[in-house]
């Protein structure tokens, strides 16, 4: 059965009886499984269906009980059948004989995902016993509540969402929204960021898949919430799925209370998003709530744009049909909330695997490594950030007798800085050594988990720069300097969304850093569309982001192999 967490009805409110905004945890409690009510036909194919046979040879006095295991009796309620309506069956309830004669088809539905794997592991033990005189019989059954899969990005965007700045998102609850992709854009770079994902989705097969989201102008969508599903045996021995959406478990650095603890933006996914077979779900550490000064410099990894998905493989050491979990952490303070980690590790299918990311001012595994689609054993490649090869073609362009071109092209205000600067800079000199480092203990992580090897890996060119501020506890830290061409987004049909990154020309007036990632992604049988995301994402802030920082996905899981048959 699926955690019953969606909204068939699309009751949910999203305000209080008197119009008040309701908190995030009163938000986040309503579903159709927190009544004790079945909510219409919709709601029955996310339970699982039991049946107790016709017992033709028992007394009149006899009866039945059915139970749950104490251990799920907190999360897995059982509904038992009366013509055509359903009642919830009580603790101490028992069946009497007449109605034993008939057969009884019950349900048994979930309210919630497991979440603590060193405790309940989400296997729900159905008992009947029944009475009959002196004579006592029992039989049982083994229930497993699914998973909650993350999403990986070989499987086809169904909607690509970009953040509404326009739209704040107390007004989109009160108001209710309508997402419209011709709302007008706010930034500057918005609008042609906009344009460049219709195109590139267009030229994925992918037509009229962009959507909007109100977050109150905060741009950074992928680090709102992640997409996942949970998926069960259903009619017809189709698969039956709910889309999970999970929110991020970052705690507002600036006045967050036990109210409204966490970033703003991730609450539409309750009251905007969650409605039939799509869920939401929030897993935090209420402890962080108030720790202004801590959340201000460790919060960010919390963020779900420090999650991503490798997808289906197998190793000497086992197979994840549902891809692995990857996530930025030092196993310290650089590591994201344990409540969210621990809602994943508990699900016990995609086993999330730690990399340190903490040389990162961000500290997001997407700004240095991602995944496509590849024509190979896998099917997929891991897209690395590799500062070696941006210095390699840099000093080319000073061979050739290039260096005094300015390192960013094709702005009408860029940088001043030249290539020959660039190579001589010491904070370009020191982030990329920096990055270089911690690329490469990544990638020796994901050789020996992943089973990866040199031909699976589509090295991309990228500059670094060491963050320099002064009396910032956090040193030794660096960011992108040039657009990080790898914090891309997967289209699940072999086109990759990148940023352009205006890189200096050769002498055939070719971006270098742009020809080197199409010829790196050809090679390995998947192909690049660009996205002008400069103004809009790369030059916001101190680190800024790219394209995958701003947007995020809904993911077509048709195709995608049930994981109880692997």
């Amino acid at each position: 059965m699926v955690p019953n967490l969606d909204d068939d009805l699309e009751a949910c409110p999203t305000a209080g009886a008197d119009g008040e905004r309701l908190g995030d945890d009163a938000l986040a409690a309503c579903s159709d499984g927190a009544d004790e009510v079945v909510n219409g036909a919709a709601d029955l194919l996310d339970m699982a269906s039991l049946r107790i046979r016709p017992m033709r040879g028992i007394g009149d006095s006899a009866s039945a009980a059915i139970s749950v295991d104490e251990a799920s009796a907190a999360t897995a309620r059982l509904f038992v059948r009366d013509g055509d309506d359903y009642a919830v069956l009580g603790p101490n309830e028992r069946i009497a004989a007449d109605r034993l004669r008939g057969g009884i088809d019950l349900a048994l539905e979930a309210t919630d995902f497991t979440r603590d794997s060193e405790g309940w592991d989400g296997f729900v033990d159905v008992t009947l016993t029944v009475r009959d005189g002196r004579s006592v019989e029992s039989d049982q059954v083994r229930v497993r509540i699914a998973p909650l899969l993350l999403s990986h990005e070989l499987a086809p965007i169904d909607r690509l969402i970009v953040a509404d700045n326009r739209t704040g998102v107390e007004a989109a609850e009160r108001d209710g929204y309508d997402p419209d992709v011709e709302t007008p854009a706010v930034h500057d770079g918005e609008e042609a960021f906009r344009q460049d994902l219709v195109a590139g989705l267009e030229s994925a097969g992918l037509d009229g898949r962009l959507t909007m989201y109100p977050t109150g102008d905060d741009r950074w969508m992928r680090d709102q919430f992640i997409t996942g599903y949970a998926a069960m045996p259903g009619r017809d021995g189709l698969p039956h799925t709910m889309t999970v959406l999970l929110r991020s478990a970052v705690v507002d650095p600036e006045g967050s209370t036990a109210e409204f603890p966490l970033r703003d933006a991730g609450r539409p996914v309750f009251s905007l998003l969650r409605g039939a077979d799509t869920a939401a779900v929030q897993a935090y550490s209420p402890d962080r709530v108030g720790q202004d000064e801590y959340n201000a410099l460790w919060g960010s990894f919390s963020s779900t744009g420090n999650v991503i998905v490798a997808p289906p493989h197998a190793t000497a050491e086992g197979t994840w049909p549902a891809g692995r979990i990857l996530y930025g952490s030092d196993g310290g303070d650089a590591a994201p909330d344990p409540s969210f980690v621990e809602l994943l590790e508990a699900q016990g299918d995609q086993a999330p695997l730690a990399i340190d990311t903490s040389w990162l001012g961000v500290g997001h595994v997407d700004e240095f490594l991602s995944f496509t689609a590849a024509e190979n054993d896998r099917g997929w490649a891991a897209v690395v950030a590799d500062p070696a090869l941006g210095t390699e073609l840099l000093e080319g362009l000073v061979d050739d007798g290039l260096g005094g071109q300015t390192l960013v092209q094709g702005l009408e205000t860029g940088p001043a800085m030249t290539v020959e600067e660039a190579l001589a800079s010491p904070e370009l000199i020191e982030g990329n050594r920096i990055a270089t480092d911690g690329i490469e203990a990544a990638v020796a992580v994901l050789t020996a988990e992943l089973g990866l090897g040199e031909e699976e890996i589509v090295r991309v060119p990228a500059v670094f720069t060491e963050l320099v501020v002064d009396g910032y506890p956090r040193q030794d830290i660096v960011a992108n300097h040039m657009p990080a061409i790898v914090n891309g987004v997967e289209t699940g049909t072999g086109t990759f969304l990148a940023i352009k990154p205006h890189g200096p020309l050769d002498s055939a007036g070719r971006d270098v850093l742009a020809n080197s990632a199409e010829t790196a992604f050809s090679a390995a049988g998947s192909r690049i569309a660009w996205v002008e995301a400069w103004d809009y994402g790369h030059a916001v802030g101190t680190v800024g982001g790219e394209v995958h920082c701003l947007t995020n996905a809904l993911r077509d899981q048709s195709a995608t192999e049930p994981w109880w048959r692997v």
